[in-house]
């Protein structure tokens, strides 16, 4: 039989390897487990690391106490790779070591292309001067665009916004061959009306949409810009890429220009990715007359799961309750959509979605027991205030292996409150 220690080392040891999907195989289930046990064994290992296996044994050991791990973080500080030292100095100063500033301001400086990303995310709040004038040296023309636009987040956090310093040396990439720093640097400094860096940008989205996503998050989002750069941001909102970059640019673009965002996003309810199409009509939901309780109940017959239930959540809060038919179907029905029809369902403040998350205590997705767990709790509180039930005594856990006594329970208590 393995023991425990022996198991650890020999994730310890798949994290030091050359394998990367060991690597991050060995990282997943070292954080799951987050036991002091592994700092000792990481301490042997982490200086002989490749790279990616020191970036994750940062996050390792992020995760630890500090009275568990100052010792090695004292020791790292004079290791040979700036950004272990970058790391073990920035915890020490969030922890009151200011001493340490010296030593990181030089480590950030001396970490190469390829540790910069790992080196900028290690050092998050860490407010001293010197540090900032460091990773401001990364603002270079022949940088990598990651890092640019890492360095510059950084910075508009440590800054509280924009510092003449900074916005000089970004200035200086707004002229740079590569297209994807030049892009970041006019983001940086395109706020204002009729600025000239918002047309310069505006230019280059038009003609490649696509270098707007690295870059939207650099925009300056307490400021208007010029209406040829909404523009040309709605333009690139119309060709995302993911469900995800919806839901992150759709506020940047309502703040600009709620008609134009809503304009934008109703286009994309007939995207070919259904997911696209169901972000999409969130962030309609979320708008001031973004969807008419009409168009959702047209869309309460798509024949996308995702559509109904975002459709039926929408109305629902609208006080509007014709949602619910659909969703106890959905319910009922297997598919991916499941989970989230639990969620939906648990919504509504009604006898009759008590049963059917009742049913979907003991479904086989993992997701879909806890989401109907959760709304449950909320829906028999909410029926029935007065009653003070202790749900832990039911014995009911969404990931035990045996849950059948605590279901049993639970219907014992709903019929008798019938």
């Amino acid at each position: 039989m393995v023991s425990a220690q022996t198991d650890l080392q020999v994730l310890v040891d798949q994290l030091a390897g050359d394998d990367a999907g060991l690597r991050a195989q060995a990282y997943n289930e070292l954080i799951r487990r987050r036991v002091p046990e592994l700092v000792p064994l990481l301490a042997k290992k982490i200086t002989a690391m490749p790279l990616g296996g020191q970036q994750l044994a940062i996050y390792l050991l992020q995760q630890q106490p500090l009275e568990v791990t100052r010792t090695l973080y004292e020791k790292l500080v004079d290791a040979e790779r700036p950004l272990l030292r970058a790391a073990a100095a920035a915890v020490l100063i969030r922890n009151g070591d200011k001493s340490k500033v010296p030593l990181l301001a030089k480590a950030i400086a001396a970490a190469s292309e390829a540790e910069r990303s790992g080196v900028l995310n290690a050092t998050w709040s860490v407010d001293d001067a010197r540090v900032q004038d460091a990773i401001r040296a990364y603002l270079r023309a022949d940088a990598n665009a990651g890092i640019i636009v890492s360095a510059l987040q950084h910075l508009r956090q440590a800054e509280k916004g924009h510092s003449a310093v900074t916005d000089q040396a970004t200035q200086a990439l707004t002229a740079a061959s590569d297209l994807a720093v030049r892009a970041a640097a006019l983001a940086w400094l395109a706020g204002g009306e009729g600025n000239a860096h918002a047309t310069a940008l505006a230019a280059l989205l038009r003609a490649e949409p696509d270098r707007f996503w690295p870059i939207q998050n650099l925009l300056d989002r307490d400021k208007k810009f010029s209406l040829v750069l909404v523009e040309a941001i709605a333009e690139a909102v119309s060709k995302p890429r993911s469900k995800h970059e919806i839901a992150q640019a759709a506020p940047l673009l309502l703040a600009q220009s709620p008609e134009l965002a809503q304009t934008t996003l109703r286009k994309l309810l007939t995207h070919q990715d259904k997911d696209i199409r169901a972000s999409a009509l969130e962030a309609l939901a979320t708008m001031r007359g973004g969807l008419e309780g009409n168009a959702l109940r047209q869309l309460l017959q798509d024949p996308d799961p995702q559509q109904q239930l975002v459709a039926a959540a929408t109305l629902r809060r609208m006080d509007d309750a014709s949602g619910l038919p659909v969703v106890l179907a959905l319910v009922r029905t297997a598919g991916p959509h499941k989970a989230q029809a639990a969620r939906v369902l648990a919504g509504f403040r009604h006898r009759d979605v008590v049963l059917p998350l009742l049913d979907c205590l003991d479904d086989a997705n993992v997701q879909v027991r806890q989401n109907a767990w959760q709304g449950l709790q909320t829906q028999l509180r909410d029926l029935f205030p007065y009653r003070r039930y202790d749900f832990t005594k039911s014995g009911y856990e969404p990931n035990a292996a045996s849950r059948a006594d605590g279901i049993a329970a639970l219907r014992s208590y709903w019929a008798s409150i019938q």
